[in-house]
């Protein structure tokens, strides 16, 4: 087990490293059309990666936090009472409690680091459409881009700034100054929601499991359908999360060096529609039959223990 997660950690490190550069590329130079490296170590480590590989690795946790809780909870409520299953849920509760502030601190440190050398990918998550002093930030809104403004707006006054200048009266650029260079803006900002109402809501579960689990010593009903409800949530808020990771660096691939267009492929869109709906097939398989076969092995050791 450690040697796995000693393997996947480093594997972690390579991709978000090369994922990072592509965001906030450093250490290289542009020598007739192609881009050489100059400095590996920049390249490595470049301004992004930091940050993004710490906000990984806690999302890896809490999913796995959330996973381990809510199969243990629904053993649970199928009357699989053993000192296991309590163990198990216990684990899983205490670490996602603890987990889920360290990624909200986390994830701050990555939003300024994002507004400093992505701030198109900022005002689209914020639909901030001209730049704004004060901006408010928006609970619910349309972003509309045919008429480059929001409607039905709900926001906290003053609230974006707030977070992501720590100065209620920040300048927050808007997209009127990346037109033409911003990503698309319906997609980022409702992703970016959801990865928060997602996070949102761990954390209130997970406190809730831990301060009921340290008051009764036993889970109450109500608290184990929550942690069955909340099983998945952490493949829902790393999906979210890196839909706005990808989307949010459009229309560029390599952020500010190479446009998305330019390297687009010669191959006929048919043919790419074609591929990625295959691909698509077998990984919504794949799940389904990982699901299946977590809650199969879950449901056995619940017979296996009344046995």
């Amino acid at each position: 087990t450690v040697l796995v997660a000693c393997g996947t950690t480093v594997s972690a490190c390579w991709i978000l490293s090369l994922n990072s550069w592509m965001q906030t590329p450093t250490g290289f130079e542009i020598i007739d059309g192609r881009v050489h490296a100059t400095d590996w170590w920049a390249v490595i480590f470049n301004p992004s990666f930091p940050y993004r590989l710490t906000h990984m690795l806690l999302a890896s946790g809490l999913t796995a936090s959330f996973l381990i809780a809510g199969l243990s909870a629904w053993r649970w409520l199928r009357g699989d009472r053993g000192a296991d299953v309590l163990a198990a849920l216990r684990s899983g509760v205490v670490v996602a409690a603890v987990l889920v502030p360290l990624q909200i601190y986390a994830g701050d440190l990555h939003g300024l680091n994002t507004l400093r050398h992505q701030p198109a990918k900022i005002a689209a998550i914020e639909g901030v459409w001209r730049d704004e002093h004060g901006a408010p930030l928006l609970l619910f809104a349309w972003p509309d881009e045919g008429e480059r403004r929001n409607r039905f707006e709900i926001g906290v006054p003053k609230l974006a700034s707030l977070i992501l200048t720590h100065d209620p009266d920040g300048e927050i650029r808007g997209l009127d100054s990346f037109r033409g260079a911003h990503p698309p803006v319906a997609p980022l900002f409702w992703s970016f929601r959801v990865m928060v109402g997602v996070g949102v809501s761990m954390l209130l579960v997970s406190w809730l499991a831990a301060w009921a689990l340290w008051r009764r010593r036993l889970p109450g009903p109500w608290v184990l359908r929550a942690l069955v409800a909340m099983t998945f949530a952490g493949w829902v808020a790393t999906l979210a999360g890196w839909y706005v990771t990808e989307i949010g660096r459009q229309p560029w691939l390599v952020y500010g060096v190479l446009r998305t267009a330019d390297a687009a492929s010669t191959v006929p869109a048919p043919m790419i529609g074609l591929s990625l709906t295959a691909y698509l097939m077998v990984y919504v398989l794949l799940l389904v039959a990982y699901v299946s076969v977590l809650f199969h092995l879950a449901k056995k050791a619940a017979g296996a223990a009344h046995g």
